[in-house]
């Protein structure tokens, strides 16, 4: 095959997509137009990545997924070859599907899907998603607790719940927010199937195509993404040591009309910044003058390795300016999609007939097995371990890290992910391709920016490894630092 059909490949540096995925999905692509018929023979992964102008590695990373997604065949001693056949189109039956979609798709979020990628491989230490450390993994206390529960009142699983949630555990829960502050009516709560239901159902009821939300960059793709799927523009604002900076918000609240700014104010994702208290006034006192809401998003604020953090805004909230919301996937588990909104009782009545027109009525599976690990204080205790578990992970990482200084960190005061800034020279998601094959995985920083930010900076999420495997990880994050200059990019 000549070089000629390796010419239609463009690839992009700058995009989130790893180039080893935009090879693979272009040679796709390809195959799909019939410009590559089945049985040809890919050139060899030298000659490819000569005429691509990328590492060889690069090019065993394409091929590597192209062989796992049933693209190409490899044959020891003859080389790489093409599978599929093109993708046979009929015109004249043909529905073109993405003409009647009302609802803003966009694009697939692929750093989301590398990063559960990258959890399911045993063959990669995970420092990219986060997970319940396996000493204090709550599964069976959760599931005994549960059983039991189940056993006494076993009625509860044959009526649907509410669309505003399982009201015991509504109840209970309004008793834990006023532990952190957090004053709230029954008419003022609502549960949700996890933290990004909540966004989405926000995004639904305030937002339309040109409106404006304003976010933290770096900050959480999936809320940025579910704003912009009701058709809203982003507006994104850097942060410093104390958070999010209010005097370029000011700067943004006088240009445009922004519907909401949403914020995560305490060990923020993914720098571990939490927000300073009067950064906090400030910001509250911005809302109230430019009458904006506010949408605080708290997952990890009771995982605190020392003192207790600066309250949550919605403490702070006299107003009714914030809503608020608190999921319980960073406390036992991610697949556990429960999470509690609080909001005024106008904006909750009206997310409630949105809900309702999406499921009905709320998981009550889950939600009673939340009730039953909240009984009794069993949550309390299990935050406290967790508190115990992590606070030991930081302070190796600490320890660790000291001896690499070519990476820089900060280190939080809580929360479950460290953000560490690379050399000029390295770029994170360069690096992340070489400490794959090496078997450990981390976020590189320009994945979790809307506007290329964090091309020397990456994410890593150290709630899952044991110690053990953490100190391995940390180690082959070096080795990869140290092999990167070996590599003509």
């Amino acid at each position: 095959m000549s070089s000629q059909i390796w010419s239609q490949l463009r690839l992009d540096p700058q995009k989130r997509l790893p180039l080893y995925k935009q090879i693979s999905q272009q040679t796709e692509q390809l195959v799909h137009e019939g410009k590559l018929k089945p049985g040809v023979r890919l050139p060899s992964e030298r000659k490819m990545a000569e005429m691509l102008k990328v590492s060889r590695m690069t090019i065993t990373l394409a091929y590597e997924d192209m062989k796992a997604r049933g693209i190409v065949r490899s044959q020891q001693g003859s080389g790489t070859f093409i599978m599929r056949g093109p993708r046979i189109e009929h015109s004249e039956q043909a529905v073109t599907w993405h003409t009647q979609f009302a609802y803003e798709t966009g694009k697939i979020n692929y750093a989301m899907e590398e990063v559960m990628r990258f959890g399911r491989d045993p063959r990669l230490i995970p420092l990219a998603g986060v997970g319940t450390a396996p000493d204090v993994h709550p599964g069976i206390e959760l599931s005994q607790f549960f059983a039991e529960h189940l056993r006494r009142n076993p009625m509860l699983l044959q009526l649907p719940t509410p669309t505003q949630g399982y009201e015991p555990l509504r109840q209970d829960l309004r008793g834990w927010l006023a532990e952190s502050g957090i004053h709230a009516a029954p008419e003022e709560t609502m549960i949700v199937s996890g933290a990004m239901q909540g966004l989405d159902l926000i995004s639904r009821l305030f937002l339309g195509p040109g409106d404006y939300v304003i976010v933290e960059d770096p900050g959480l793709p999936a809320a940025s993404d579910a704003f912009a799927a009701s058709g809203a523009k982003i507006l994104r604002i850097t942060l410093d040591e104390q958070g999010i900076r209010t005097e370029s918000l000011e700067n943004l609240l006088m240009q445009f009309p922004v519907k909401f700014i949403y914020v995560n104010p305490t060990f923020h994702n993914p720098t571990g910044i939490t927000m300073s208290l009067e950064r906090r006034e400030h910001l509250l006192a911005l809302a109230k003058r430019y009458g904006v809401p506010i949408v605080e998003d708290d997952p990890t604020g009771l995982l605190y390795y020392g003192k207790k953090p600066t309250p949550p805004l919605k403490a702070m909230d006299r107003d009714d300016l914030v809503i608020y919301l608190r999921t319980f996937s960073k406390y036992v588990f991610p697949g556990l999609r429960v999470a509690v909104l609080v909001a005024p009782e106008p904006i909750v009545s009206n997310l409630l007939k949105v809900k309702q027109r999406i499921d009905l009525h709320s998981n009550n599976l889950s939600q009673i097995a939340v009730h039953a690990f909240l009984l009794e204080g069993r949550l309390q205790r299990h935050l406290e371990r967790l508190r115990s578990a992590y606070a030991a992970r930081i302070s190796l990482l600490e320890e660790m890290l000291s001896a690499y200084p070519d990476i820089q960190c900060q280190f939080p005061q809580g929360g479950v992910f460290l953000w560490c800034k690379l050399p000029p020279h390295i770029r994170a998601e360069r690096l992340l391709q070489i400490a794959i094959r090496k078997g450990v995985a981390f976020v590189p920083g320009n994945w979790l920016s809307g506007v290329g930010l964090g091309d020397h900076h990456l994410r890593l999420a150290f709630t899952h490894p044991s110690l053990d495997l953490l100190k391995e990880g940390i180690k082959r994050i070096g080795e990869a630092i140290a092999e990167y200059s070996s590599y003509q990019w």
